[in-house]
This record gives C-alpha cells, sequence and structure tokens, in this order.
C-alpha cells in the first residue's frame, strides 16, 4: 500500500466528503479518519466519519449472446457414432472390392 502522508490524507478530505475519491484512496482517508482528532475536527461532519462506502459496481447483467452450452454426453456420443458410421463403411467399402 501507498505510504501517504498526513497533509495529503488531510487534502482529500474535501474529496472524501463529496464521494469524489476512488475506492483505494477513499479507504485510506477513513481508516486516517478513524485515527486522526484533528482531520475529524477538521470535516467537521461526524456522520462522515464512519460512512458506508460508495457503491461504484454495479451488477453484470448475462450476456444475450451467449449460446447455451451442449451437453459433454452429447459430443462424445456423436463422436463415437461417427467413428463407428467410419468403420462399418470402411469396412463394407473392402468387403464389396474384395468379393
Amino acid at each position: 500500500m501507498q505510504n501517504i502522508d498526513h497533509a495529503d490524507l488531510r487534502a482529500k478530505l474535501g474529496a472524501y466528503s463529496a464521494d469524489a475519491l476512488g475506492d483505494v484512496e477513499w479507504l485510506m482517508v477513513r481508516t486516517h479518519l478513524w485515527e486522526c482528532a484533528p482531520c475529524q475536527a477538521e470535516l467537521g461532519r461526524p456522520e462522515l466519519w464512519n460512512r458506508a462506502a460508495p457503491q461504484r459496481i454495479s451488477p453484470s447483467k448475462p450476456s444475450r449472446d451467449r449460446r447455451p452450452q451442449a451437453q459433454p454426453g452429447w459430443s462424445v456420443a456423436f463422436g463415437l457414432a461417427l467413428v463407428a458410421a467410419l468403420v462399418a463403411f470402411g469396412v463394407g467399402y473392402a468387403l464389396g472390392t474384395t468379393g
């Protein structure tokens, strides 16, 4: 984590109160406010010292272009049937040309 001094954290108090910080900076200022009475006094609003984290991440929506995936059993069965058909064709062809 970055090592930020008191002056840098104090300079971010206005942005903190306006919800204008990124998540990491917001957490650093909030943690600092727990420990620093002068910054608490400068902020002047006790309800902001322990405010909830801003909700910036919206739940993701499922993609509409996803196709349902085939069951693995069907692809194996199809592959085996294809191999069996090719073997049968080969055997039939071989028997038909020799007889």
